[in-house]
């Protein structure tokens, strides 16, 4: 647990350094959400977990690097595509309501931005170390929990930062639904061991929330729950080739 807890410290050093001094600053009105160092205190915040990851792996190399990032199981795109598709048909059929304020030629922009630089990139740090290394002493379950549960908290500065998208989110329901996507990140990454694939579904996960209107109704609360318990559900079952091992 060495690793995780050198992770966890470096991670929240720098992203609470940033985010704490910008909240004091735009409280203090020293700094507006449109000034140049307000963007780059707030992205580099949000580089934490992506500087912790890479500083606490053994192998700092740029090919050791991009291994990390980029390895996958052959042939496991498609439990990426079936969570997204999911995760689209439920907010969609949801809310029946796109954003006004989004025009669709900028989708693919929004895309990329929350995919490598407005929250994918967290997922270096949470998937790719924080979950599994739980996981070596912990159920899925509890392992998912515990990073969820500590991601959120990673979040709160936000909610004192002048100018941010959270200020204007209810925070509970903000951590039921990290929480929520903490299972279906935790199960891709089980089953595809990419964390590349982990920041794709986490970067589309943020397009969708600007993407539509986000109504809470039942479809949206049993579509997620849905979700959840077929995350679970694919987590634990077993692979083919595993279970010809096991039968012999």
């Amino acid at each position: 647990m060495k690793k995780l807890g050198k992770y966890l410290w470096l991670t929240f050093a720098i992203t609470y350094s940033c985010w704490w001094g910008l909240a004091l600053l735009t409280k203090l009105q020293l700094l507006d959400s449109a000034d140049i160092p307000f963007k780059v205190l707030h992205v580099l915040g949000g580089f934490g977990p992506t500087i912790a990851a890479i500083l606490v792996l053994p192998d700092k190399s740029p090919k050791a690097t991009i291994k990390f990032v980029f390895s996958r199981e052959k042939g496991s795109i498609w439990y990426l595509v079936l969570l997204c598709l999911a995760q689209a048909a439920v907010i969609g059929l949801s809310s029946m309501q796109t954003n006004p304020m989004i025009p669709w030629i900028a989708i693919p922009f929004i895309m990329l931005s929350a995919t490598f630089l407005g929250g994918g990139n967290e997922e270096l740090g949470w998937r790719g170390i924080m979950q599994p290394e739980l996981e070596k002493r912990f159920p899925f379950p509890i392992a998912t929990l515990f990073t969820g549960c500590t991601w959120m908290a990673w979040h709160i500065p936000l909610w004192f930062v002048e100018g941010t998208s959270q200020q204007d989110m209810n925070f509970v329901l903000y951590c039921v639904y990290g929480i929520f996507l903490s299972f279906l990140l935790g199960t891709l990454y089980k089953k595809t061991k990419s964390v590349f694939f982990c920041t794709v579904f986490h970067g589309f996960s943020n397009l969708l929330i600007s993407l539509f209107m986000i109504r809470i109704n039942a479809i949206l609360v049993i579509g997620l729950l849905v979700i959840l318990v077929l995350s679970i559900w694919l987590y634990y079952k077993m692979p083919k080739s595993q279970e010809k091992i096991s039968i012999k």
